[in-house]
This record gives C-alpha cells, sequence and structure tokens, in this order.
C-alpha cells in the first residue's frame, strides 16, 4: 500500500470515528448539565472559528482578503448564519430531543436531497442507480422514525421537525459555499464561518455570561464540553484533507463508520436502545449513500453548469 494511501485511510478512519463518537458525547453532556443548546454552541462556535483561523494566521494564509470583496463576504455571512450556525443548531437540538444515532442518521440523508437537487439543478431525471438508492434512503427514513408501525410512530415530533431540518440545514451547509471554497479554500470559510455564526449567535442570545456558564459547568462538564470541540474540529480537518490521498467515493463509503460508531457507543455507554426496524432503517440510509457515491456524471455536469454560469 502506498504511504500517502495510508495517510489518507488513517485520516478518513480517524475522522469519521472522531465524528461518530462526538454525537454520544454531545448526548451525554446535555444530560449531565443545565447548559441551553444555545450557550453551548456560542462557545463551541466562537473558540473552533478563533483557533482555526488563529491557525491559518501563524501559517501566513490570507485570512482577510474575502472582506475585500463584498459580494463573496455577504455570501459568506450567508452562509455562517444559514449554513454553518443553522445546520449545527439544529444538528445539536435533534440530539437533545431523540438521541446521537437518530440525529447522525438524519444527517447522514443529506446526499439524498443534494442528488434529487443536482437532478431538478440539469434538469434530467436520476439515474437506475440514484433512483433506487432515493427509495432505499426514504424505506430507512420511514424505519428509523415508525420502526415499522405508523400507528406507533416512535419519534416525537419535535424529533422529526428537527431531523428533517438537520437533513435540509446539510444539504444548504453542502452546497452554498462551493463558490467560496473554490476562491478561498475549505479551512478558511468554514473557520470564518464557525466564528461569524458564534458572533451572531452570542449577539442575538442576551442571556448568554460567562458567569452563568462557569456557574452550570463542573469539571467533568466542562472537560466534557472542551473534548467535544476539539474532536469535532480535528475530525473536520481531518476530512477536509482526505481528498489529497483518497478518491470521493472511498471517502464517502468510509465516512458511513460515523453512524455505526455513534450506535455502538450508545448502546454501550448511554444504555440507548434501538427498534430492530429502527436498526434496519439506518442500514437502508447508510448503503443508500454509498450508492450515491457511485455514479458521477451528473454531478460532473452540475459543476460544469456552475462554473459556466
Amino acid at each position: 500500500m502506498k504511504k500517502s494511501r495510508r495517510i489518507g485511510l488513517i485520516m478518513i478512519i480517524s475522522g469519521a470515528t472522531l465524528w461518530g463518537l462526538s454525537g454520544p458525547m454531545i448526548q451525554w453532556f446535555f444530560h449531565h448539565t443545565e447548559l441551553s443548546s444555545i450557550s453551548f454552541l456560542v462557545v463551541r462556535l466562537l473558540l473552533a472559528g478563533f483557533f482555526i483561523l488563529s491557525y491559518l494566521f501563524f501559517r501566513k494564509k490570507n485570512i482577510f482578503g474575502i472582506w475585500k470583496l463584498p459580494r463573496h463576504w455577504i455570501q459568506l455571512i450567508i452562509f455562517a448564519v444559514f449554513g454553518m450556525l443553522g445546520a449545527q443548531y439544529v444538528f445539536i437540538e435533534a440530539i437533545h430531543v431523540s438521541n446521537a444515532v437518530t440525529a447522525m442518521l438524519f444527517q447522514f440523508f443529506g446526499p439524498v436531497l443534494i442528488t434529487i437537487y443536482v437532478a431538478i439543478q440539469i434538469k434530467r431525471l436520476p439515474s437506475l442507480t440514484q433512483f433506487l438508492a432515493i427509495i432505499t434512503a426514504l424505506t430507512g427514513l420511514y424505519f428509523l422514525i415508525t420502526n415499522g408501525s405508523v400507528e406507533n410512530v416512535v419519534l416525537s415530533k419535535k424529533a422529526i421537525a428537527f431531523g428533517v431540518l438537520t437533513m435540509l440545514g446539510f444539504t444548504f451547509y453542502t452546497l452554498h459555499p462551493e463558490s467560496l471554497i473554490k476562491q478561498w479554500g475549505t479551512i478558511v470559510i468554514v473557520g470564518w464561518g464557525m466564528f461569524i455564526g458564534g458572533i451572531v449567535l452570542f449577539l442575538s442570545h442576551q442571556t448568554f455570561s460567562v458567569y452563568s456558564l462557569t456557574e452550570t459547568l463542573t469539571i467533568n462538564t466542562f472537560s466534557m464540553m472542551i473534548l467535544i470541540i476539539i474532536t469535532g474540529t480535528l475530525s473536520f480537518l481531518f476530512y477536509i484533507g482526505i481528498l489529497k490521498y483518497l478518491s470521493p467515493t472511498e471517502t464517502s463509503i468510509l465516512a458511513s463508520i460515523e453512524p455505526l460508531v455513534a450506535a455502538i457507543i450508545s448502546v454501550t455507554w448511554l444504555n440507548e436502545s434501538f427498534g430492530a426496524y429502527q436498526l434496519l432503517g439506518g442500514i437502508f440510509i447508510i448503503v443508500a449513500v454509498i450508492f450515491l457515491t457511485i455514479p458521477k456524471k451528473e454531478i460532473e455536469l452540475y459543476a460544469a453548469t456552475q462554473k459556466v454560469s
């Protein structure tokens, strides 16, 4: 095995494992503290964004150039508020009102929506493989929500609502910053997205204060919060560098261990239990997303039309 490929495999497995672990950690955190999702997210976004931008600054990267172009920084602010902040908020709330595995599976459904969006944009029906994957994913989502019985829906209305918003948030988060990332790079956009999102949430959440934060947190919960921030940031940085070593298909397939890791940790550590049909639904969603990584012609055509426009 080539050294570069070995590095790529280590990065994707590490990134997926850390992200899969972060979900149960967030769930544990909210079970052991009275801190609100918004207060937690303020700290998470501000610290992660600050450290990423500081890292880039000391590496002498141009992190301020984007602010010289109004069209770009307007797009950046939209991404920060509705993409970065919006997607993370609904994901954390989905964990809060359901559990980590369910939230991750809803998020994992995002590529299905992206496939549908791309098909609409290029005005072409999905390929047979894509169509079957979409049907499989929808079947999986049905099982996840109902555990096989419409009369006894296992998820609350709030959990379903935040789950659907998590799918939409992931889709917007992925599609909106495409042109910005091509121009400025992924890390710059994500760093600013986190930092701006944190500032916006801090200014709009007037009840947030450092004093109330210190009063609410114990040594254990504070340590867990820092660990969540570190693992989440590291997992994303791993994902950023992966495509230098692995193909997008390999990356997506290996990333499917995220919900598997979350499920194992949730069952063994948090004593979560899942219905047989819910587990089957999760498998359906994962298999569907893997199959969606195989055909690339429509994605390439969409990218080409974006360049022309």
